[in-house]
């Protein structure tokens, strides 16, 4: 594909280079399931780029070029490998030292449209290297201003054409003198947006199950004597019934256990699709992802621990965590190896990964497999993966597939996401999540996932916005509650601790989803219904029957026919029955029954049980062996837990999606006011700047949103004028940041209504806040109403957040703030307000009347929009926003911009790793 820019007079002739932008470089997924690395063009590379196009078919190069070309001038290497990183952009994709791809950019004059090109070698055709470098390019020219691209392509050349119609951006073609000529808007559209995600998934989901699902295996690290780790794991995988090839990679003995052995990977007779490779240090495990990569392994297992910052090999006095030569960068040379040779890690620090029924594999350290099942399991550390593992399987929960990922350094528990979204088998989802790498994008794939399938994450307590050993993450600046609201929000159902999420796990695993959010609830003691009730009612549960009138017996058909009778009724649909064993009757025949009566009644049952020691094992031992019997439970708390949780997956995702229609947005004009302030000069590159109030109200216009009125004044007179120019009634404030909404401190006088109060007031502010040397600041009187805050930080981990609470002392006290991540639409908005309990004063309060909802709302998702649309904007803070009875006010606002950081998920694919982290 021709580009009509390439005429020998480039931009670099008359614009200084910019600084390399390292942000652009990432390492990619393709579509076959196998990875490389992308990153902008340097002089260097003009060998490399020869080596590239003369490889070329001629075919190949005349509709790149439209004409033979068959090799470059050194002038036009020149051309193509020295850019300035602005209006002449070039990114090429490496394999190995191989460029496989390369895509570029030329502005065309001093305007916003610039002209792309695109060429693929012949050998990776075919696996979306096009598309992901289209991605690339246009994240790179938004940066710069450019907001249309232009191509011209020969009409042969309907593999280029397709690129950019499938990309899902608005495409117009003309044909001009044998010439398609391409132009399209780069802007995201939601069309665009969604090919994106699927492509990625697609990707992700191929290379997993490349890894997952092998045919043939190569085990590098066993011993003669079989008891070291590469040992284990070949144990473990003869005894899984694997069906495929297995190779034994060792140096120091011909054959072990039956296998003829290699000495190194190279040597394996035919492909390996997976390599285990169980060494001891962390060098030798980066000389074989190397060896294993250039001998076409795509993917590898690094069960080693010593990478992490707690122990193996490191030379004393070598540096930890972040350190270039110690084991985070062991980590990192790791992954670098391997997306060098495009090879996909699992680990390392991984417990590996087992699969049960018809094809069944275990490719892990653990030595006897669950029972089979609908469960998708998967954990980080190898302490918390194999608690999680014995505790599903001593409750008897069947277990499809299980994944450790380890450190996940490269292959993390996104990609299990997108593995799992595609399998029939996989009934229920539960992780254990100790760091997130890439928290947006889980967000975004759980929101997905959570609409067919149960989602249960098990956060454990005391993990903070920090990250265990070896796990190299971006740190949020937000509590750990910030991302607790988040993954709510994506529909996940969190839970505690192994037994709370293997109590939900199994509820639902058993049962499935709940159709509705109505609880009855059955004791055969008023205590045990008491206690029944008061944990309903601190979960939060719609009860809508609450029966304790069934006797104390012996004979457990009583509470059957009550049961049966309740669940008849087509009023619940879950209901938790708490028993106290009298001692009679065998109660697992009976409870049986009722699971059946649940099944055809479509309802839920939970079932709590106090008895004896004795009669207690012999139920669970039935519940384990029956999967039709209904989850058993020791105590009421625990038995509700359960169905909350199985309450919470029915609620599933809310938002993510932006609403259709705000009206008055003006992206362009916010864009250039935010590119003006960045520009300005005096403060430090890097730090945020704070914009001044007219700045601001115009940052906020920009989306629909208007800050009240206010001038800045410095005596009385002054003030007079700017309140005649304004209109009576004002408000006179302190402009000091902590004073400005601080009427108990003297800060904010309010209803002034003539310039005598007026003139009264600045001399009774000036002089009881003499201390503060501040201006004062005349504004216009809000209506009355509910002053509330709404802010927006763009977060290291989590990119834009938004928090609202009400405002006041009591909310800053005891925290009183929900989160969300933007796009917001109207569900997703009105549950991150009714977050903080103090909420309540919204919808009206002990004979108040309710505030204007609707044009919260719209003001929230305005302030969402605004936050996803520029990530300049280091922080908004509204404070305060004032609800009325109807409309509110802006009364309050304080900005931030900061030069753009670089999303951990923004509009092109990337893998986790170095690159991307």
């Amino acid at each position: 594909m021709g580009a009509r820019g390439e005429d020998g007079i480039g931009r670099s002739d008359r614009t200084p280079a910019a600084a390399y932008p390292a942000h652009w470089e990432a390492d990619i997924a393709l579509s076959d399931g196998s990875a490389a690395h992308l990153r902008p063009i340097l002089p260097e590379d003009a060998e490399a780029l020869q080596r590239f196009h003369t490889a070329q078919s001629e075919h190949s190069r005349y509709l790149r070029f439209f004409a033979p070309m068959p090799t470059l001038s050194a002038r036009d290497l020149e051309r193509f490998t020295v850019v300035d990183h602005r209006d002449r952009v070039a990114l090429i994709v490496l394999i190995g030292e191989n460029i496989v791809a390369v895509g570029r950019f030329d502005r065309i004059e001093d305007s916003s449209e610039a002209e792309v090109a695109f060429n693929v070698s012949d050998s990776q055709q075919g696996k979306g290297l096009g598309s992901v470098l289209l991605e690339h390019l246009a994240a790179a020219a938004r940066e710069h201003g450019i907001t249309t691209f232009l191509a011209d392509v020969l009409p042969q050349n309907s593999r280029m054409i397709n690129v950019f119609i499938d990309a899902g951006f608005d495409v117009r073609r003309t044909y001009d003198d044998g010439v398609v000529v391409v132009e399209f808007g780069i802007d995201p559209t939601e069309r665009s947006r969604a090919v994106i995600a699927e492509r990625e998934h697609r990707a992700e989901s191929r290379a997993m199950e490349r890894m997952l699902h092998p045919r043939s295996i190569a085990v590098l690290g066993v011993s003669a004597q079989r008891d070291s780790m590469g040992g284990r794991i070949l144990s473990h995988l003869e005894d899984s019934g694997y069906d495929g090839s297995v190779h034994v990679i060792a140096k120091d003995a011909l054959e072990i256990g039956g296998h003829r052995t290699a000495s190194r990977i190279s040597d394996v007779p035919g492909p390996v699709d997976l390599a285990v490779i169980a060494l001891a240090r962390a060098e030798d495990c980066i000389a074989a992802v190397e060896e294993c990569g250039r001998a076409g392994v795509r993917a590898v297992l690094v069960p080693t621990e010593a990478f992490t910052a707690t122990g193996g090999d490191a030379p004393a006095g070598e540096p930890g965590r972040g350190g270039s030569s110690g084991r985070a960068g062991l980590q990192r040379r790791l992954v670098t190896a391997a997306r060098r040779e495009g090879v996909r890690v699992l680990g390392p620090g991984s417990l590996g990964f087992l699969r049960t029924g018809e094809d069944p594999l275990n490719v892990s350290l653990i030595p006897h497999a669950p029972r089979t099942g609908g469960v998708a399991l998967a954990g980080q550390s190898g302490a918390l993966s194999a608690m999680l593992l014995s505790g599903v399987d001593a409750r008897g929960i069947g277990i499809h597939e299980f994944v450790a990922v380890g450190n996940r350094a490269d292959v993390s528990l996104n990609d299990t996401l997108q593995h799992w979204q595609d399998d029939e088998d996989v009934r229920v989802i539960a992780l254990a999540l100790e760091s997130m790498g890439n928290p947006r994008k889980f967000t975004r794939i759980a929101r997905r996932i959570t609409r067919d399938t149960p989602l249960v994450v098990l956060r454990p307590p005391g993990t903070t916005t920090g990250a265990p050993p070896g796990h190299d993450v971006r740190r949020s600046t937000l509590p750990r509650r910030a991302l607790d609201h988040v993954l709510v929000s994506a529909g996940v159902v969190p839970t505690g601790s192994v037994d709370h999420l293997t109590d939900v796990v199994d509820a639902l695993d058993r049962q499935g989803v709940p159709p509705g959010d109505r609880v009855g609830l059955l004791a055969n003691t008023a205590a045990l219904g008491e206690s029944l009730r008061g944990a309903a009612d601190a979960a939060g549960l719609h009860v809508v029957r609450d029966d304790r009138r069934t006797p104390l017996s012996t004979d457990p058909r009583f509470v059957e026919r009550t049961f049966t009778s309740l669940a008849a009724l087509g009023d619940v649909d879950v209901v938790v029955v708490a028993l106290l064993d009298a001692l009679g009757e065998d109660l697992a025949p009976s409870l049986a029954r009722m699971a059946r009566t649940a099944r055809s009644a479509d309802v839920r049952l939970v079932v709590c049980v106090v008895t004896d020691h004795v009669r207690r094992e012999a139920l669970e031992e039935a519940t384990r062996t029956d999967g039709a019997m209904p989850p058993l439970h020791p105590t009421p708390f625990l038995g509700i837990r359960a169905a909350a949780g199985m309450l919470a997956a029915r609620r599933g995702a809310i938002g993510g999606e932006a609403p259709a229609g705000r009206e008055g947005i003006e992206r362009e004009r916010a864009r250039e006011i935010v590119g003006e302030a960045l520009s300005a000069t005096g403060f430090p590159a890097g730090a945020p700047r704070t914009l001044d109030q007219e700045t601001t109200a115009e940052l906020l216009a920009a989306y629909g949103l208007q800050l009240l009125t206010s001038r800045t004044v410095s005596d009385a007179e002054e003030a007079v004028r700017a309140a005649e120019e304004i209109g009576y009634p004002v408000a006179l404030k302190s402009a000091d940041p902590v004073l400005s909404h601080r009427s108990d401190l003297g800060g904010v006088r309010l209803d002034i209504s003539d310039a005598s109060q007026l003139r009264q007031a600045v001399g009774l502010m000036r002089r009881d806040l003499a201390f503060s040397g501040a201006d004062l600041t005349v504004q216009a009187m809000a209506a009355p109403g509910i002053p509330v805050v709404v802010r927006s930080v763009e977060d290291p981990s989590l990119g834009p957040v938004l928090a609202f609470s009400l405002a006041g002392d009591a909310t800053d006290l005891l925290d009183d703030v929900s989160y969300a991540i933007p796009p917001l639409d109207e569900e997703s908005v009105g549950r991150l307000i009714d977050g903080p309990a103090t909420s309540v004063r919204l919808r009206g309060h002990q004979g108040l009347p309710a505030a204007d909802r609707t044009q919260l709302e719209d003001l929230v998702i305005r302030v969402g929009l605004m936050a996803e649309d520029l990530p300049e904007l280091h922080s908004l803070v509204l404070h305060p926003v004032v609800v009325g009875r109807s409309g509110c006010a802006i009364v309050g606002a304080r900005a931030e911009v900061a030069h753009a950081p670089n999303r951990s998920d923004g509009l092109r694919r990337t893998l986790s790793g170095p690159a991307s982290t």
